[in-house]
C-alpha cells in the first residue's frame, strides 16, 4: 500500500475529514498540486476505501474527530490492514493523550487545523514514501 508511485502517476491521499466544507478545501489545495485525492467522511468510509482501493494510497491525512469512530481507533485499524501505510493527523481540538498515542501507532506528524496550505503540502510531501 505505501511502495513510492511511479513517475507516471500522481500521488494519491486518502483525506478522511467529516466537516465538508474543510474535506473539499483540502482536497482542492492538494488536487491543485497534483495529488489524486481519495475523499471519506467517516472513519468506517476510510476503511471501505483502503479495503477496496485498485490502485495504492500513498499517504492518509486524518482527522481525529469523526463521528463514527476516534481518529485514534481508526489510526489503529488502519495499521492492522495496512502497516506500512503513512498516515499524517490533523485535528482542531485534539487531547494530549490522544496526540500521544497517535505518535505510538506510528502517526508521522499531527498538526493542528487550520494550516497553511504550504504548510499542508510540506507535510503530506513529507510523509510520502
Amino acid at each position: 500500500m505505501s511502495s513510492p508511485p511511479p513517475e507516471d502517476r500522481e500521488p494519491t491521499v486518502l483525506l478522511v475529514e467529516d466537516n465538508e466544507a474543510t474535506r473539499l478545501g483540502l482536497a482542492e489545495i492538494l488536487t491543485r498540486e497534483g495529488y489524486l485525492v481519495l475523499n471519506a467522511a467517516s472513519g468506517h468510509d476510510a476503511i471501505s476505501v483502503v479495503q477496496s482501493a485498485t490502485a495504492p494510497i500513498d499517504v492518509v491525512l486524518l482527522d481525529v474527530h469523526l463521528p463514527d469512530v476516534s481518529g485514534v481507533d481508526l489510526c489503529a485499524r488502519l495499521r492492522e490492514i495496512a502497516p506500512h501505510l503513512p498516515v499524517v493527523v490533523c485535528s482542531g481540538e485534539a487531547e494530549p493523550a490522544e496526540v500521544a498515542r497517535l505518535l505510538e501507532l506510528g502517526v508521522r506528524r499531527y498538526f493542528q487545523k487550520p494550516i497553511a496550505a504550504d504548510e499542508l503540502l510540506a507535510t503530506v510531501e513529507a510523509a510520502l514514501p
